[in-house]
């Protein structure tokens, strides 16, 4: 068993590590992918995380793991409405997966109280660019979490996510296919105290959807 010097030797070391590495090992939760091209197509879309997987749904046609993470990659026809086929023909509404990997905190957001959680979020995934559709299923996923606190603090600095999980979409013949509009929103959150003082994050314009359109949501809590 460790003694106090021993425990306190190894709480520095974690402290040092984090201080030089600038980030933290954390559960990336439910990151959902919608996907609405102009025309019903054969897509294969490639996920490649700095991180580990781990539950995945629908199950990946392909998973390996590379010197940067995992690699997985789904073959479907994808629907303007947003419906997603398999190759087996089983439907499915949008690709989930979760896993871990080392983020940076965010210093940008906002103190919201338990009673606002849900006209909060109704406003600002507006603002981000998400539909009624899309909104209801991060927030029936995200108001409990972020209910669970009197107070909490929220972020929607999705920067270093974004860095460290990436996709990638080609055609059946296996040419690239870019979105035309691809919106990703990714929240952080942590337990916080009423008088908390925070930066107010602000955001650009909201996304204008044009063409093939992708969206993303997913969070994490530290």
């Amino acid at each position: 068993m460790l003694g106090v010097l021993g425990i306190i030797w190894v709480l520095f070391v974690v402290v040092v590590t984090l201080a030089f590495t600038g980030g933290i090992h954390v559960g990336v939760y439910k990151p959902v992918l919608y996907v609405y091209p102009e025309r019903e197509q054969s897509l294969t879309v490639s996920l490649d995380v700095e991180g580990e997987l781990g539950t995945v749904y629908p199950a990946p046609d392909a998973l390996e793991t590379t010197d940067r993470g995992t690699q997985a990659s789904w073959t479907v026809t994808a629907s303007p409405d947003g419906t997603l086929t398999d190759q087996g023909g089983r439907t499915y509404p949008s690709l989930f997966w979760d896993g871990e990997m080392t983020l940076e905190a965010p210093e940008q957001g906002f103190i919201v109280a338990r009673e606002d959680a849900v006209p909060f979020l109704e406003e600002k995934l507006a603002l981000l660019g998400l539909t009624d559709k899309e909104a209801a299923d991060f927030i029936t996923f995200w108001a409990p979490r972020i209910r669970a606190n009197e107070y909490t603090f929220v972020s929607f600095d999705a920067s270093s996510y974004t860095a460290r999980a990436r996709y990638s979409f080609t055609d059946e013949a296996g040419a690239p296919v870019e979105p035309d509009t691809f919106i990703r929103v990714f929240m952080t959150i942590r337990a916080a105290d009423a008088n908390e003082e925070v930066t107010p994050q602000v955001f650009g314009p909201t996304p204008t959807r044009s063409g093939f359109t992708a969206v993303e949501w997913g969070g994490t809590e530290q």
